[in-house]
């Protein structure tokens, strides 16, 4: 019998590579099997977990009737545990979505322009507003501005090594060939009835040789207590597809 031939509820005698040698030997009922482990409920009432890597010899067995019914009763017990282990898990995973409902609506109530740049500080994922593509190093942040937009700002480096940067001249040339130029590339990801605008782009001095060069991008949206989820949404939508 080979591990690819695990059935649940089968019984069997598994010797395996074990630092305590009262379980290199086990005999047991199958409680649940994955692609790279076995969990039998053994005859002295043991859960036990045995890689399937570490497995040296299978052996299909039976037990005495009274023995037999003993382990189905026990691993229906550790079934229902194990079941009801993965519906609770299930129910705090949906705990933290549940917290931050409560915190949109908290901030939803008192809408305001400031407070709204502020929760998409704090509610979109640090891995979506800085992450490198290719080459290039991509940071998003996000401002407020009196008409009631957000300001959804992205910067975009190239790094690079150069030597001798002392005249104007090399950094003009540097500008040119090597500033990131994904101003369309934005402009697809984002589904925003607005314009990128691209704001600057500049030189900057890391250590040594190494430099990075900086292409600034703007989007102006407008956000209302209405659409704020909805723009979240899009900004987050927008940040995947960039990263991909």
């Amino acid at each position: 019998m080979i591990f690819d031939d695990f059935k649940i509820n089968n019984r069997v005698q598994i010797e395996s590579e074990n630092e305590d040698p009262t379980l290199r030997n086990v005999k047991g009922i199958v409680l649940e099997i994955s692609s790279n482990t076995i969990v039998i409920v053994t005859d002295f009432g043991q859960l036990l977990e045995i890689n399937a890597s570490k497995i040296l010899s299978v052996t299909k067995i039976s037990f005495d009737k009274i023995v037999s019914d003993a382990l189905t009763e026990l691993k229906n017990h550790f079934n229902e545990i194990y079941e009801l282990e993965m519906k609770l898990k299930a129910v705090r995973e949906n705990e933290s979505a549940l917290v931050a409902n409560l915190f949109d609506a908290n901030f939803l109530s008192k809408f305001n322009i400031v407070g709204a740049k502020n929760r998409l500080d704090n509610s979109i994922e640090k891995e979506l507003l800085t992450f490198s593509k290719d080459t290039l190093t991509f940071k998003a942040y996000f401002l407020s501005n009196p008409n009631n937009q957000i300001e959804i700002y992205i910067k975009v480096f190239n790094s690079f090594e150069y030597y001798n940067l002392d005249e104007i001249g090399d950094v003009d040339k540097i500008i040119r060939v090597h500033a990131p130029n994904v101003k369309d590339v934005i402009q697809k990801s984002f589904s925003f009835d607005t314009k990128v605008e691209e704001l600057d782009k500049k030189v900057i001095h890391e250590k040594d040789s190494y430099y990075n060069v900086l292409t600034e991008y703007r989007m102006k949206v407008d956000v209302s207590q209405d659409n704020f989820l909805e723009v979240r949404e899009e900004i987050k939508k927008g940040l995947i597809k960039l990263r991909k």
